[in-house]
C-alpha cells in the first residue's frame, strides 16, 4: 500500500510542534537577559517550599516559572504529534519515529532543565540546554517536511556535489551556534549575577564566531550560485536564499550589539534569529531532493539525466 503524505490537520499540529520550539527558546533567552534565572532557585519545586511563586517573591520568579510552564505546553503539543503521527492510515514508520524524538528531547530537556538550575547556572549546562533546543528544532523540522513527502526513494534535484556542499553548510551553522553558545557562557548575560562563567577570552570567542559566520555566508552564496548554474529548480534555489535571508541581517546584528555593549533587546532578537538559522538551514537539505508517493513513482518515468538517479537518504 502506498504511503502518502499526511493530512493537511497533522502538518498544521507539526508546524505548531516546530513554533513552540522556537517560543521556548526565546522565552529562555528573556529568562536569562533578565537575570531571572534562579528566580526559581531549586527544581523541581520553585524554592524549598513552594511549588509555585507567591506574593513575596521577586519578579524573577514568575518569569523563571513562567519558562517552566511553557515546558508542558510544548509537551502537550509533542503529545498531539505522536497522536496525529499514529493517526495516519496506512501509518508510517518515519512520521512516528520523528513524532517520539519530540517528546523524548522535549523530556531530555525538562531534566537538563533542572540540572541547569541546581548546578547554579553552570555555563556548560546552560549550552547544553540551548544546543539541545536547536537539536529539537531541527527535528522539528524534519517532521515537517517529512509529513509532505511520500515514502518513494528520494530522487536527488541537483548534482550529487552540491547535495554534499549543501551537508557541509549545514555543518557550518551547527558549528556556528555551538561557539554561539561559547560566546554566551563567556559574555555577561549570565542569567544570574552569581552564575559562573567560562574562563575564555570574550573578544577572541566572540571573533571566532563572527569568523565562522562569515565562512558560512561565503558558504550559503557558493551553494546559490551553485544551484543556479547548474540550472537546479526554483523551489531549491528560493531556499537557499530564504537561509540568506535570515544570515544576512543576523551578521549585521551581531557586529551592532557587540559594539554597543550587547544590549539586551538585540541579543533576544539574535537568539530568535539563531532558531531561524537552523530551520532555514535544514530546510535547504529537504530542498535538494524530492519524494514522491510510491504510487506515483511508479506511474512517472524516470529522469535520464544521470545526476537525478534516485538515492536512498536519511531524511
Amino acid at each position: 500500500m502506498s504511503l502518502q503524505a499526511v493530512s493537511p490537520l497533522a502538518r498544521r499540529v507539526f508546524l505548531a510542534n516546530l513554533v513552540a520550539q522556537i517560543g521556548i527558546v526565546v522565552t529562555g533567552g528573556l529568562v536569562r537577559l533578565t537575570d531571572s534565572g534562579l528566580g526559581c532557585d531549586t527544581w523541581p519545586q520553585c524554592n524549598n517550599t513552594d511549588w509555585t511563586p507567591h506574593e513575596a517573591v521577586s519578579h524573577h520568579a514568575y518569569i523563571e516559572f513562567g519558562n517552566r510552564m511553557l515546558t508542558y505546553v510544548v509537551g502537550a503539543i509533542a503529545v498531539a504529534c505522536v497522536v496525529f503521527a499514529y493517526r495516519q492510515l496506512p501509518r508510517r514508520r518515519d512520521i512516528t519515529t520523528l513524532a517520539w524524538v519530540q517528546i523524548g528531547t522535549v523530556a531530555g530537556q525538562a531534566g537538563l532543565g533542572g540540572i541547569t538550575v541546581l548546578t547554579d547556572l553552570h555555563p556548560m549546562a546552560v549550552a547544553s540546554h540551548l544546543l539541545l533546543s536547536m537539536l529539537l528544532i531541527g527535528s522539528a523540522v524534519m517532521l515537517y517536511e517529512r509529513a509532505g513527502e511520500g515514502d518513494a526513494p528520494a530522487r536527488l534535484l541537483v548534482r550529487p556535489e552540491i547535495r554534499w556542499f549543501g551537508y557541509g553548510t549545514v555543518a557550518l551553522a551547527g558549528a556556528l551556534i555551538v561557539v554561539g553558545t561559547l560566546v554566551t557562557g563567556t559574555g555577561p548575560h549570565a542569567g544570574d549575577l552569581k552564575a559562573k562563567r567560562f574562563d575564555l577570552d570574550i573578544d577572541q570567542i566572540a571573533w571566532l564566531h563572527a569568523d565562522l559566520a562569515f565562512l558560512l555566508l561565503g558558504a550559503a552564496i557558493a551553494l546559490a550560485l551553485a544551484l543556479r548554474v547548474t540550472d537546479a529548480p526554483l523551489a531549491a534555489q528560493h531556499r537557499v536564499w530564504w537561509l540568506l535571508g535570515v544570515l544576512v541581517p543576523q551578521g549585521l546584528l551581531g557586529y551592532v550589539q557587540y559594539f554597543n555593549g550587547l544590549p539586551e533587546w538585540m541579543v533576544l532578537v539574535h537568539m530568535w534569529g539563531a532558531t531561524l538559522t537552523v530551520v532555514t538551514a535544514t530546510r535547504v537539505l529537504f530542498g535538494l531532493r524530492v519524494r514522491a508517493d510510491a504510487a506515483t513513482e511508479a506511474e512517472e518515468p524516470r529522469p535520464a539525466v544521470e545526476d537525478r538517479e534516485p538515492v536512498a537518504t536519511r531524511y
